[in-house]
């Protein structure tokens, strides 16, 4: 399926492109958050990836957003993690990453998605924190890369090891995700109000 977020200009250079503010929503931390955090981009074959990195102590803390979500689902997080080294990143198709059209927005693709980070941003060990449906991408990436997981911090998702026997999926997953609701999901996709409506549906505010 597509994506309903649209495609928006982003800067040229595809290492680093400088300091910009964190849009949190943390208070009083919200400053001294921003000047910690620098834009990144990782390129996976034709497409680039946005991520933020705040250098700091220990394992990287990785936060993976879910769906539909972007890298903003933890700004009431990061400020409480000013000491760690921390990245989060928007999947393609989300957030400020780059939104192919004729791509398959599956699992297996988010997964590399992660390890195309990881790679790209030269992580050692890292603590994956997977929320809702980054679970099979974060949990499959973490069983192929044993070695380079400090730990895994599994917050309200799903997972199966069965082959054939996936797991009911959430209810924006399988809105996005059906073809019978193709109409719909292009009427949410086109209205930033409905998006919200269903954003804060399915985050809970």
């Amino acid at each position: 399926t597509h994506s309903p977020h649209r495609r928006r200009p982003r800067p040229r250079d595809p290492d680093c492109v400088g300091i910009r503010r964190f849009a949190s929503t943390a208070g009083s931390h919200e400053g001294a958050t921003a000047d910690r955090f620098r834009d990144r981009w990782v390129q996976r074959g034709s497409y680039r990836i946005h991520a933020r990195e705040q250098r700091g102590t220990g394992p990287t803390i990785v936060l993976i957003n879910s769906f539909p979500d972007n890298h903003h689902l933890y700004d009431r997080l990061v400020p409480h993690l000013r000491d760690r080294h921390v990245v989060v990143f928007d999947f393609l198709g989300w957030g400020e990453s780059d939104k192919p059209r004729d791509y398959q927005y599956t699992f297996a693709n988010q997964k590399d998605d992660l390890d195309a980070v990881i790679a790209g941003l030269g992580l050692d060990r890292v603590v994956l924190v997977v929320h809702d449906a980054s679970g099979p991408a974060g949990i499959n990436w973490a069983v192929e890369h044993p070695q380079q997981v400090a730990a895994i911090v599994a917050l309200n998702t799903f997972y199966s090891l069965l082959p054939g026997a996936p797991p009911n999926p959430p209810e924006a997953i399988r809105l996005f995700s059906t073809p019978e609701f193709q109409r719909l999901t292009d009427h949410f996709a086109e209205s930033p109000r409905e998006f919200r409506w269903l954003y804060d549906f399915q985050v809970g505010g």
